[in-house]
């Protein structure tokens, strides 16, 4: 760990109060002007750091940089030792994390985040604004064990919009909704885009790896969503409207996907599911096979996938696709 980081971990962990440079020098066996330019290269790549000659040094409460220390920080214990890699800036996290994985030997639950995505991905090929500086923009690298069923992939997504949900109700007093499978809303407006990946083996069912990457519009103006967007996204925050910072946000989303992926039974998540859902109980519209349809959606299944109700009583599962809701939501 180089001194740069070993004293942003510092500061990270230290938010509240100023860090004496005499005690870092003396802690690290430098001198206080390698410590000075340590911390001045720290606030070139960014970071608010306030100085103060009888104090020391001290993250500002308004620095809100994506950081790994930041993020290390606020995870739960058996978190700790994660791999997280963070970027300025990156075409998307999980393209990077499919470059990582034919390149290196990743850990299990492997993080990346990225203060910015110039190509960042949705489902079926749609792009995900990721505007510098006011996301959140993660991809999870998982390495599901023999057991892991194929035929339930949908349900990766269903408990990640699970820990989104929770994570915003664990640090907000709002009250997110899920749009089947993968979008999460708050008043009307997307806040945040699921994308999951996998590594699969069609004729075994094997999955040698799945990426999970969520995109959460955390204080995103309306004028960085672009023209087209601007009636549809929302963000999660706005401006000064909250202290809450996003490496407290990003690695709450961490724990509660920890959680639903390991600790919670696919039962209680689908209840979860099921009791934030934007859809259930009311009319819907899709297309099948070139079709276009209009139904009610009633449940969703023990495998993620959304049950509706024709206007004929005819059942039918939908396993993936668009479906947009009828009427104000």
């Amino acid at each position: 760990m180089s001194t740069k980081e070993i004293i942003l971990k510092k500061l990270e962990e230290n938010r509240d109060k100023f860090i004496s440079g005499e005690d870092l020098a003396t802690e690290l066996n430098l001198s206080r002007t390698a410590i000075w330019k340590a911390v001045n290269s720290l606030k070139d790549e960014g970071f608010i750091i306030n100085s103060s000659t009888n104090k020391g040094y001290k993250l500002d409460d308004s620095c809100d940089k994506i950081s790994k220390y930041g993020v290390l920080f606020n995870l739960r214990d058996e978190l700790k030792n994660s791999d997280i890699i963070v970027y300025d800036s990156i075409d998307s996290t999980n393209t990077e994390a499919k470059r990582l994985l034919y390149s290196e030997n990743l850990k299990n639950f492997t993080i990346l985040i990225s203060d910015e995505q110039t190509m960042g991905r949705g489902r079926t090929g749609k792009s995900f604004a990721s505007p510098k500086g006011t996301g959140i923009y993660i991809s999870i690298v998982l390495f599901p064990d023999e057991r892991f069923n194929f035929n339930a992939f949908d349900l990766i997504t269903v408990k990640a919009a699970v820990a989104v949900v929770n994570a915003i109700k664990n640090k907000t007093n709002k009250n997110p909704e899920i749009k089947w499978v993968n979008d999460i809303f708050l008043n009307h407006k997307k806040i945040c885009g699921i994308l999951s990946e996998a590594d699969a083996d069609f004729e075994s069912h094997e999955i040698k790896s799945v990426i999970v990457g969520i995109g959460l519009n955390f204080k995103t103006k309306d004028k960085d969503f672009g023209k087209d967007l601007k009636a549809i996204a929302g963000s999660l925050l706005k401006d000064k409207e909250s202290s809450l910072l996003r490496n407290e946000m990003a690695a709450e989303i961490i724990n509660e996907f920890y959680d639903s992926y390991y600790n919670l039974s696919d039962e209680e998540v689908l209840k979860i599911y099921k009791d934030n859902s934007l859809l259930l109980g009311r009319q819907v519209s899709f297309e099948k096979n070139g079709v276009k349809y209009e139904a009610k959606a009633i449940d969703i299944n023990d495998k993620g996938n959304l049950v509706v109700e024709l206007e004929n009583k005819e059942i039918m599962t939908l396993l993936s696709g668009e479906v947009s809701v009828k009427g104000e939501f």
